[in-house]
């Protein structure tokens, strides 16, 4: 019996994007997590077979066991764009070296504080810069990067508005 060949990801990425072409609706994807709250301002959240936790510096009240959760948003908008980068180089043909983004927010904490209910919670800004090291023609290279930037969807989720709905549920213990 032959042994099956792993796949690699760009024979992974081609085939997506031919069979998303295909069937649209095939590329609905719905991710899940589940968190709960361990002690203090430490909590851990259930990610597939994944464990991300999140904390809070001492400075602000935490244990400082883990980022917290915005720093985890920010970690999620570099983590975005270098996968994605990384996927498509290799998709389109282009070698890198080293791929690397530093990422800075910058928030009002009056908002999250309820100080002032007219500053909101969130970032007012995120700035970035996505370093590439290749050997490839830079226009090239950054034609990618910034259709890659444009697709990201973190990046995306952040910029736009969107619905969010849910519900609050007490059990009176």
């Amino acid at each position: 019996m032959e042994e099956k060949k792993p796949r690699g990801l760009k024979e992974i990425v081609a085939t997506r994007i031919e069979f998303f072409k295909r069937k649209p609706e095939g590329a609905i994807y719905k991710p899940k997590v589940s968190s709960r709250h361990i002690s203090g301002l430490y909590t851990e959240t259930k990610v597939r077979e994944h464990l991300v936790k999140s904390d809070y510096g001492e400075a602000a009240g935490g244990t400082n066991l883990a980022p917290n959760p915005i720093e985890l948003l920010l970690s999620a908008f570099a983590a975005c764009i270098e996968a994605a980068f990384y996927e498509f180089a290799l998709h389109e043909g282009i070698t890198t070296t080293s791929l690397s983004v530093d990422v800075e927010g910058t928030m009002d904490l009056r908002g999250l504080f309820m100080v002032d209910d007219a500053v909101n919670a969130g970032f007012q800004n995120i700035t970035f810069v996505f370093n590439i090291e290749t050997q490839d023609d830079e226009a090239k290279v950054r034609d990618l990067a910034e259709r890659v930037i444009a697709h990201c969807p973190v990046v995306d989720s952040l910029k736009r508005p969107m619905d969010i709905s849910g519900e609050v549920k007490i059990k009176k213990v």
